[in-house]
């Protein structure tokens, strides 16, 4: 089996992309075990919620960083998406959302450079 030559473009993209999935992680299980309990600003359905979305979402950001790693179309279909919706949801609250959009934008332009699109066979 020949292995394909990993493009720069790819390295920089999983770079984000793990970073961007680690930190809603972290924020999940802090949120979960009390490290930044806000029960007074959520109601207790919401404030159980919100942690495992975030922990759930980190762990699917990893699964698509490794099969984006390892050039698998379907990891690029699923963080096309992924990064459309966060695209989409950093918009609406513009201006704090800006930073938001700023890296989603990058990233589905990583994502659609011919380099990255090659590599997951698109």
């Amino acid at each position: 089996m020949s292995e394909k030559k990993r493009p720069t473009i790819v390295r920089i993209l999983v770079l984000i992309v793990v970073i961007g999935s680690i930190i809603p992680i972290l924020a999940g299980i802090m949120m979960l075990t009390g490290g930044a309990y806000e029960g007074y600003f959520m109601q207790e359905l919401l404030s159980q919620i919100l942690p495992t979305y975030s922990v759930l979402m980190g762990v699917i950001g990893l699964v698509v960083a490794w099969g984006l790693w390892i050039g698998r179309g379907w990891a690029w279909i699923i963080a096309i998406i992924m990064f459309i919706i966060g695209f989409i949801m950093d918009l609406v609250t513009l201006p704090t959302g800006i930073v938001g959009v700023v890296i989603d934008a990058i990233v589905l332009y990583l994502l659609t450079r011919p380099d990255t699109r090659r590599f997951c066979g698109k």
